[in-house]
């Protein structure tokens, strides 16, 4: 079985200017625990609001969480999002 597999990751997701929104995604895996982040159009966002969680489900099984908040849309936040996990040398 693969060390990594999402659980949870988000689709199209529509909002209005100025409204906030979260992305989430949840990662399950086998070994150690992930390294998770986001891109917008292929580019790393660094500096992302984001929350991100491990919860160790048995002794060498987690669970990845991780939200990206991005408060008061803007036109300029429009792309496409993607959240990335990495661990045991594998990275989705």
């Amino acid at each position: 079985p693969p060390a990594l597999s999402f659980l949870e990751n988000p689709s199209n997701v529509t909002s209005s200017l100025g409204k906030t929104v979260r992305l989430r995604c949840r990662v399950r895996g086998a070994g150690e625990p992930p390294e998770m982040g986001w891109r917008r159009d292929g580019h790393p966002l660094e500096l992302a609001d984001s929350d991100q969680a491990q919860v160790p489900l048995s002794e060498d099984v987690w669970l990845g969480t991780s939200q990206l908040s991005i408060p008061a849309v803007q036109l300029s936040d429009a792309g496409r999002y993607q959240c990335w996990a990495r661990a045991g040398g594998e990275q989705l």
